[in-house]
This record gives structure tokens, C-alpha cells and sequence, in this order.
């Protein structure tokens, strides 16, 4: 009972100290790799599963977009049911389209750069779009010392739809965290809208691994430990749109928290490199803290409306109403936080940590929007003002995963669309 009542006060003071290194590293200055070469050619790759929605704008994007040498652009064409192909077909001459078989973003990337004459391989998804200055920008890191891959900022292209307005304040606060762990060479993930790698270098790796859903951290982790580096510029931009339907979305977040169980149990082991020591450690415990702190939080939600209102035969009136509305608004923490002060409620070592942890927290997302939106509008007030209920689902979500972890396999087959 004791350990009960410990764990949500141990992982909350793990967790400010976890937001505190962040504000370490935004403030840590590094010395950029100098320029090691020049790249003439770039294969940009686009594979693609019932795209039809998007693939269009995403080839044109990827047409437009700027590079100083030879560029080839291949769409893969994954077993599609949609229109995709027929869409793609319009380009002929412009870009070069491979059909297969339903076999997975992985293996249609391999395809494609088996095929490539680049010596850069791009991954651009189907869904993106790119902007016109992204590759050549990206490329500037690619060139740099010993550097394999680069990365840049992802937005979400439809962020107006409804819950795709948290998931572009996710995906902010996302490229915030690449970036600041890049200065560190702490950076595991090169996202699917827009990363670049040097194809002999992914060669040696073995290319993209087609056991597990999360390809693009697990390659990038293999490049970390064969010794290379991971780069991130903010002037490279892929805009991505997301699913906004109940399903499309259940079925993305499933497959990405269970992609990252599996790339705990693949790849968690003390060793030398930092991804070891703090980068998946980090995974690891973000993952344990939203599990945790997911189901104390939904038991307090759920004992509250239980003893102020149910017991009492109160099921729904403006009072329960206010009850839900100060929980998974910002206002409740504000309240929280103003009745520690004047002292109705009393200041207990969780209180304090959990207040500073929050007030930390906020700074990041404002900071993130700052820094690549550059702009603050309708469309990200929202979601900050309700930030926890969408919080609260992905943690649901990761609990709802658990299970994964003992599964023995885990093959890189994804479905959108069906």
C-alpha cells in the first residue's frame, strides 16, 4: 500500500527531472560537425498505402522542391486499394512508380533503394507534403562530418480537423525534442514525412528493418551505434497530413506505441553510446510514467465524480459538468495551484513537484510553437487549453499496448484507409 502511494510522488520527480534536462539542452551550446563533402544526386523516395487523398500534392511537392544535382523521385506503390497508382501515373516521366504487392513501408523503401541511382536516399510519405527549400537545406547537415542521416520539423498539414489540432502541438513539441537531442547526438528518430541518409552509409546497416513498426527509429539507432551522427535543422519543413477519424487515428497511435515496446526489447541494454544511457532510458520511462500515472489519474477521475456526485445520487448537473470541465481544462491546475498558495490546500513534497513539473511543461509547447510556427492563433489555443484529455487518451492507449511486449514478432505491415 505503502509503494501505491510512493509511485505516482517517485514518477513525478522523475519526470521534473527528466523536463529539467530538456531546458539543459536547449540552453547547451554545441559546435556544428564541419562540412566533410558535396552530394550531386538525391533519390527521394515515396512510399505509399492508399494514398490517394494526398499523393498527388506530395509528388508535386516533391518535384518542386530545390537540389543542386540530379534528382530522382520513386513512388512505391504498396498494394494500394485506392487510386493511388492511377493518380501516381500522371507524373510518368517526372518520376519513376514501382508496384507491389502489400508488403510493408519497410520492404517498399528497400525496394525502392535497390533501385536507387542517388547517392542521398530521401523519405518523403505519402501523405506530405514538403517545402520548396526543405531538401536543400536538409542536405547542409547531410554534408556535415560523419553525419548519416538529417531530419527537420514536421507539422501537421490538417491541423484544423478536430483532434489533429493536439497532433500538430505534439508534433511542435516532437521536433522540439529531435532537436535539442541532436546536440547531443541523442536523437533516435528520423520521421517518415521527411529525413535523408547517406545510401552507403544505410547500406551498412542493413538498410530499413522490416521486423518491428518503428523503421525509422530503428534505423536510426543502428546508424547511432555503428558510430555516426544524427542532424536536425529547423529551416527543412515536411507538412504530414494525419488521420482525424476515430479509427484511422486509433489505429496510428496503437501501431506507434506498440513500435516503440518493440524497440525497447530489441534495443534496451546498458552500454556506451548515449541512446543507451539516457535516450531510451527516456523512452522507456515515458512509456512507464504515461502506463502509471495513466491509470492513477483515470482512478482519481473516476473516485471523484464517484464520491462528490454518484454516491450522493447526482449523475449530471452543472456541477458534475464544472467537475469535468477543471479537470481536462487548464483551469483546474490553476485552481490547483492557487489554493496551494493561499494555503487551502496543503503543500506536500507531490504537490510541489507536480506543480513545477506542469509549470515547466507549458514553456516547452509555447516555445515549440514559437520557434517553428512562429505565430499563435485559434487553432493552438485549444488544444493547449485542453491538453489533458488528449494526454489522457494517448496514455490509455498505452496501456491498452501493454500486451504487446509479449508478442514474439512484429512485422512492418501498416494499414490506412481499409
Amino acid at each position: 500500500m505503502i509503494l501505491l502511494e510512493l509511485l505516482p510522488i517517485i514518477i513525478t520527480f522523475l519526470f521534473l527531472i527528466v523536463i529539467l534536462s530538456y531546458y539543459v539542452l536547449i540552453f547547451l551550446k554545441t559546435k556544428k560537425p564541419k562540412k566533410e563533402r558535396s552530394f550531386s544526386s538525391i533519390t527521394i523516395i515515396i512510399p505509399s498505402h492508399n494514398e490517394g487523398r494526398y499523393i498527388g500534392e506530395c509528388i508535386e511537392s516533391v518535384i518542386a522542391a530545390r537540389f543542386k544535382g540530379k534528382k530522382e523521385i520513386i513512388v512505391v506503390d504498396d498494394g494500394s486499394r485506392d487510386n493511388t497508382i492511377e493518380i501516381a501515373k500522371n507524373y510518368i516521366g517526372k518520376i519513376k512508380l514501382i508496384t507491389k504487392r502489400h508488403t510493408g513501408k519497410s520492404d517498399s523503401i528497400n525496394r525502392a533503394i535497390s533501385l536507387s541511382k542517388g547517392e542521398l536516399i530521401a523519405v518523403v510519405d505519402g501523405d506530405s507534403f514538403i517545402h520548396e527549400n526543405s531538401l536543400q537545406e536538409i542536405v547542409k547537415e547531410i554534408e556535415r562530418e560523419n553525419v548519416a542521416a538529417a531530419t527537420g520539423v514536421i507539422k501537421v498539414r490538417n491541423r484544423k480537423k478536430f483532434i489533429c489540432m493536439w497532433m500538430h502541438i505534439e508534433q511542435l513539441y516532437s521536433s522540439l525534442m529531435r532537436h535539442i537531442f541532436s546536440k547531443i547526438n541523442a536523437n533516435i528518430v528520423t520521421p517518415g514525412p521527411l529525413s535523408v541518409y547517406r545510401k552507403k552509409e544505410l547500406l551498412k546497416v542493413g538498410k530499413f528493418g522490416t521486423k518491428g513498426y518503428a523503421e525509422d527509429v530503428d534505423v536510426t539507432i543502428r546508424l547511432i551505434k555503428k558510430g555516426y551522427k544524427i542532424r536536425f535543422t529547423e529551416n527543412a519543413v515536411s507538412e504530414t497530413n494525419m488521420p482525424y477519424d476515430t479509427r484511422g487515428f486509433f489505429l496510428q497511435r496503437t501501431r506507434l506505441a506498440r513500435g516503440l515496446i518493440n524497440i525497447l526489447k530489441r534495443n534496451l541494454s546498458l552500454n556506451t553510446t548515449i541512446i543507451d544511457i539516457y535516450t531510451l532510458p527516456l523512452l522507456l520511462f515515458n512509456y512507464v510514467q504515461a502506463a502509471i500515472m495513466g491509470a492513477f489519474t483515470i482512478y482519481q477521475l473516476i473516485s471523484g465524480y464517484i464520491t462528490y456526485f454518484f454516491s450522493k445520487g447526482i449523475y449530471l448537473d452543472f456541477q458534475v459538468l464544472n467537475f469535468f470541465f477543471e479537470w481536462f481544462s487548464v483551469i483546474g491546475f490553476v485552481k490547483w495551484t492557487y489554493r496551494v498558495i493561499i494555503g487551502n490546500t496543503p503543500l506536500t513534497f507531490f504537490t510541489a513537484i507536480g506543480i513545477v513539473s506542469t509549470l515547466l511543461t507549458y514553456p516547452l509547447y509555447i516555445y515549440a510553437i514559437a520557434k517553428y510556427d512562429r505565430k499563435f492563433d485559434f487553432w493552438h489555443l485549444i488544444p493547449l487549453f485542453f491538453m489533458f484529455p488528449y494526454w489522457l487518451l494517448i496514455m490509455i492507449i498505452y496501456i491498452y499496448c501493454l500486451p504487446e511486449y509479449f508478442r514474439k514478432k512484429q512485422f512492418n505491415i501498416w494499414k490506412k484507409n481499409e
